[in-house]
């Protein structure tokens, strides 16, 4: 018995949770699906894609995530891209009830002797949310842009760009955080070899 299906809306990112781990292969009106029953009783039609990234992602029964039907457009041509992400738990609690973004966790005193300050505290990373519901960080102005700031900024926009040039293409590729900033990082350290570069918007 199931309270009903779970309908997607474009643009507006759904938290669910598995039933099961595995989904089962169904032939719908819309072609091959995946059927999934949720935690709640409900269930779920996804294209095969959905059901690749929930394993990539190594999601198991229980666990929380987050499904988003985006619509895309470029000029005349409109098409759909399926996002999934794990939604990552805030360590800490936010630090006002009024405020629903969580602030980025302060490091421990090994991690800032790794780094080479022992008496700095960092500033907690201030975060907003963005249409289709990803916490993209505050933009930063004036004295607090850094090099560092410049190298992720530049990361996710040839990210961006990136992706925009492989749907033209009909590539399916999407990068994660974790590859933009393993990108803004790279920039980062040759920018330091180099002394100093500018990032033109």
């Amino acid at each position: 018995m199931t309270n009903g299906i779970l309908r997607f809306n474009t643009n507006s990112p759904v938290e669910v949770a598995l039933r099961w781990d595995d989904g089962k292969r169904v032939e719908g009106r819309y072609g091959e699906q995946v059927l999934y029953t949720l935690d709640d009783d409900r269930v779920m039609y996804v294209p095969p894609v959905v059901a690749s990234r929930i394993r990539e992602l190594g999601i198991r029964a229980r666990e929380a995530f987050e499904i988003c039907k985006a619509e895309l457009r470029e000029e005349n041509k409109r098409w759909i891209e399926w996002r999934v992400k794990r939604i990552e738990e805030p360590r800490h609690p936010a630090s006002s009830p009024n405020s629903p973004e969580a602030a980025a966790p302060v490091p421990s005193n090994a991690q800032n002797q790794r780094n080479g300050s022992t008496h700095q505290t960092p500033k907690p990373l201030d975060l907003q949310a963005a249409p289709d519901g990803t916490l993209l960080p505050v933009p930063v102005t004036g004295a607090g842009i850094s090099a560092m700031d410049l190298a992720l900024s530049g990361a996710a926009e040839i990210a961006q760009r990136v992706e925009s040039r492989a749907r033209l293409r009909n590539y399916s590729l999407q990068f994660t955080s974790e590859d933009i900033r393993a990108i803004g990082l790279t920039m980062f350290i040759q920018a330091m070899r180099e002394r100093g570069v500018t990032w033109d918007r």
